[in-house]
């Protein structure tokens, strides 16, 4: 099987444009996206998924803070920090092997791990919970190789 390993373009359900790369390997998937709203930056992420597809590590930067996140090797909490104008606050959650992430506002990162299980949930503040209810299918789907389908969407790969 071949390694997914693509870019592309295109815009969200809110109207926003999205720009994304997606590279596969045998540790699993790295996406790296931003979302814009004209030419500003509005929300850029990294997601990893392990090669189970699980959530692995999560980035993600708006004009409020800088949020990273990513499961203890115990499996059984989670830890990142959210950095912002005032510092630094550590994030601690519990865990769950299958847990989802769906970020507020974000369709397209939204999309790139919708768990088995519950959710972490992240908004524009960077502010993390987790959420009891299961994930419900967001605003986008994805294609059968997990890509979120845009509208007018472009795609090259990552090698020429």
């Amino acid at each position: 099987m071949a390694w997914l390993r693509r870019a592309g373009q295109g815009i969200d359900p809110e109207g926003a444009s999205v720009r994304w790369s997606v590279a596969e390997g045998s540790r699993g998937r790295r996406w790296r996206w931003t979302v814009l709203e004209g030419t500003a930056i509005r929300a850029a992420g990294l997601l990893e998924l392990d090669s189970q597809g699980r959530f692995a590590r999560l980035e993600y930067e708006t004009v409020a803070g800088t949020l990273t996140l990513h499961p203890d090797p115990d499996g059984r909490s989670a830890h990142g920090n959210l950095v912002h104008t005032e510092g630094v606050d550590p994030v601690r959650l519990p865990w769950e092997i299958d847990r989802g992430v769906r970020i507020r506002g974000d369709a397209f990162g939204s999309a790139l791990c919708p768990g088995e299980g519950s959710v972490v949930e992240v908004d524009a503040r960077g502010s993390v919970q987790v959420a009891d209810a299961r994930m419900t299918t967001g605003p986008l789907t994805v294609d059968e190789r997990g890509v979120p389908v845009l509208a007018g969407a472009a795609e090259w790969p990552l090698e020429t």
